[in-house]
């Protein structure tokens, strides 16, 4: 039998909590444009914030690979890896702009006041832990996927609702640009490449080891952290 991949035992490791990340009741309303106004602001203001410990926590990892210089590189793990941090920093760098314009244009926004909520404070605190110089790489890459992956199946699960939007809301922002950024075949593939990069980096990394336990508590941390940064609302 062949060993189990990282990425599948932490997704088989706590389901339920998985699944409160994934499937928020905030979700729902978003992805039947249901959402109210100040909702949406307080989420795009904190994740704003969340991204200004997003780059640093990738600008550490990076910090951390051995990048070859040999032509051949484009092969070894390594290079694969650093490729990765560098294309994280690309598309969280596109991100802030694209949270930028929409702050501005839809709600009037004047940069400066916000601060971050204890649940922002909760994954500032996680990437530190998890981009220290004492954590390894194959720590950071489990924070990094979980993060993404959480992402990619949170906002599945807001357009699942599409069908439920009414024609005159399906030009809100929400569904023209929000939902889409984070449900296209381009940022599936890049969670498929971080899930495959992490379980190469665990190839060696006997299961129940401590580098297996640490992996397991950033998983615990980010489910968690994911929860509850999603604006508390009532269900519907």
């Amino acid at each position: 039998m062949a060993p189990k991949k990282l990425t599948e035992h932490l997704l088989a490791h706590s389901p339920d909590a998985f699944t409160s990340a994934t499937r928020h009741p905030w979700l729902h309303l978003a992805g039947t444009s249901q959402l109210p106004t100040d909702s949406l602001l307080s989420w795009l203001t904190q994740d704003r914030l969340y991204i200004f410990s997003y780059i640093p926590f990738m600008g550490n990892m990076l910090s951390k690979t051995s990048i070859p210089t040999t032509s051949s590189r484009i092969k070894c793990l390594e290079w694969r890896v650093a490729d990765c941090f560098i294309n994280a920093l690309t598309n969280v760098r596109r991100e802030l702009g694209m949270f930028e314009d929409i702050l501005r244009e839809h709600f009037d926004w004047k940069e400066g006041g916000e601060t971050a909520t204890k649940e922002t404070r909760a994954y500032q605190d996680m990437f530190a832990g998890a981009g220290a110089p004492s954590q390894s790489i194959l720590v950071g890459m489990t924070a990094l996927w979980a993060t993404e992956k959480c992402y990619l199946e949170a906002w599945k699960y807001a357009l699942g609702f599409k069908e439920e939007v009414p024609e005159e809301k399906k030009s809100h922002v929400l569904h023209t640009t929000l939902i889409p950024n984070w449900t296209c075949d381009e940022f599936e593939e890049f969670v498929i490449c971080i899930g495959d990069l992490l379980d190469e980096l665990a190839d060696d990394i006997p299961e129940g080891s401590r580098e297996w336990f640490k992996c397991e508590e950033v998983w615990q941390q980010v489910l968690w952290a994911e929860e509850n940064f999603w604006p508390k609302v009532s269900n519907t």
